[in-house]
């Protein structure tokens, strides 16, 4: 009959509904044509893909500036510059220059006082948050509790 014959094509259903079952089968329909629309909308540069709404964007939020570190004894206090479009800060630290970062603090004011800490440096950095999310880290300081 053919390379294609009805009882190749029996085999291939069979085959699928093994490995996807017979209630999957409209859903992987359903996501192989939207791939194949969302596949067309941009190759002819649609602006407008799929008849979704328009996307607002919204502008992120700046690392705040002017991160300063004071070391005192089991403390280090930070202050830094407000950051424009900010809702919060969080503040971050870390025992090693470069990181990682741990969050110690999601706060709302533009200083905050790290307590109770063991002698040794510590390394900060802060990142602002607003409605469009987190803002990358500032620059980072260092404090010294005694």
């Amino acid at each position: 009959m053919g390379e294609f014959s009805i009882f190749h094509w029996l085999v291939v259903l069979a085959i699928v509904l093994i490995f996807f079952g017979g209630r999957r089968i409209p859903e992987v329909m359903k996501g192989l044509g939207e791939g194949i629309r969302s596949f067309k909308d941009g190759m002819s540069g649609s602006a407008n893909a799929g008849g979704a709404a328009a996307t607002v964007t919204a502008t992120a939020a700046l690392a705040p500036g002017g991160l300063t570190a004071k070391s005192n004894k089991n403390s280090v206090a930070l202050s830094w510059g407000a950051a424009s479009g900010a809702t919060s800060y969080n503040v971050k630290r870390s025992g090693a220059s470069g990181g990682p970062y741990a969050l110690i603090a999601s706060i709302a004011s533009t200083s905050y006082s790290d307590e109770g800490l063991a002698s040794g440096a510590y390394y900060y950095v802060v990142t602002s948050m607003s409605a469009s999310g987190e803002s990358a880290n500032s620059i980072e300081v260092s404090g010294t509790s005694a």
